[in-house]
């Protein structure tokens, strides 16, 4: 689902709000550092590495589900992808026809459909250290955010 998200080259989780049934999730737009640098990870030397930044200059772009059946947060370094969802992969904001976690919601919770809801469809953002995968029956909406808002 092409979005503001699609406009930065990184994004960091800013903030997940879950208040009077509405779900918003704000993002920071991340920059890539202008010199590498050499990085140690667990005793070994990655050369050439570029540090992302959400320096005071990002920008903040807010999504918002109204009332969303199910969500979740996982840390990134935790999730992969499978051969089993179908799903977009070149936006910011990934629609899933096909997944486990959606799969799980309707057989769990899926009297929302039996209520006149409608379908549910399993949305992803994917951020640089975390994951938020959303059932919803409405598509979110995606605006510029600023802060005090």
């Amino acid at each position: 689902m092409k979005s503001l998200l699609d406009e930065s080259h990184a994004s960091f989780l800013h903030a997940a709000i879950y208040v009077e049934a509405e779900l918003r999730i704000i993002v920071a737009e991340g920059f890539r550092a202008g010199e590498p640098e050499d990085i140690t990870v667990a005793g070994r030397v990655i050369k050439g590495t570029y540090a992302i930044d959400t320096p005071e200059k990002s920008r903040l772009v807010e999504v918002r589900f109204s009332r969303p059946i199910a969500w979740q947060l996982v840390d990134e370094s935790f999730t992969a992808g499978n051969e089993y969802e179908v799903r977009e992969d070149e936006f910011g904001l990934q629609v899933l026809t096909q997944s486990r976690y959606l799969d799980y919601v309707l057989a769990n919770h899926g009297l929302f459909k039996e209520l006149g809801r409608g379908p549910g469809k399993h949305y992803r953002i994917w951020t640089e250290n975390e994951v938020i995968d959303v059932v919803a029956c409405e598509p979110p909406t995606v605006e510029p955010y600023e802060m005090g808002k």
